[in-house]
């Protein structure tokens, strides 16, 4: 009894330090990846705790492992914007301006009756009042209603407020969604005085056009 008790508390701890180590992140919303290593954490505590004869080191050397994995994925995620979307996914635009985007829809499974469930549970019983839904990486719904809706004296949107550069990197196929090209952008960065790509901390093209610039 003694013995599962302190290889209990030992465990905790390791797990503990581990999470910390991993950031908050972690335990946030998760996506598949962060999801997988929780489980798999889980685990991995749970059989030294309830057998004894697994030496108490195997545990703690797999936790450790395991956050080392998860760290050394989330740095490369950092730097490699095709690495992140394959590890982690990208976010699904399901209703575009007013309109259901069904082939999204088939390639995510999801249902009709699923995504007005996902509406009405954020408060949308009309879907005509939605502008847009992007399903992200975190499986959460993200829902821009039309002005009108929210009684907002603007005018709609003319597409969802888009990141062209994260941390340097140039996203290209955002680019293309919103029907700009590579000279468009470096007319727009040489009008911030920005010469190399690699100064741009992030770069967003709002609903309406206008940039939002911020260097590192």
């Amino acid at each position: 009894m003694l013995t599962i008790f302190v290889r209990s508390i030992i465990l905790y701890v390791a797990i503990l330090i581990s999470l910390r180590i991993m950031g908050k992140g972690e335990i946030a919303e998760m996506n598949c990846f962060d999801l997988v290593i929780t489980l798999l954490l889980a685990e991995v505590a749970a059989i030294p705790m309830e057998d004894n004869n697994i030496p108490m080191i195997y545990g703690v050397s797999a936790v450790f492992g395991l956050t080392f994995l998860q760290t050394t994925m989330s740095y490369f995620s950092q730097k490699n914007n095709r690495f992140r979307y394959t590890v982690s996914g990208s976010p699904t635009i399901l209703i575009n301006n007013g309109h259901i985007e069904y082939d999204n829809l088939k390639k995510e499974r999801i249902t009709i009756d699923e995504l007005l469930q996902q509406l009405r549970v954020n408060g949308y019983f009309n879907i005509s009042d939605v502008q847009f839904a992007v399903l992200e990486s975190d499986g959460g719904l993200s829902i821009l209603p039309f002005s009108k809706y929210e009684d907002i004296p603007t005018k709609n949107y003319k597409h969802l407020p888009t990141s062209l550069i994260i941390d340097g990197n140039l996203i290209k196929q955002n680019l293309d969604s919103v029907n700009k090209n590579t000279e468009w952008l470096n007319n727009i960065l040489k009008s911030h005085n920005i010469k190399n790509i690699d100064d741009v901390l992030l770069l967003v093209l709002d609903g309406y056009d206008k940039v939002f610039i911020q260097k590192k």
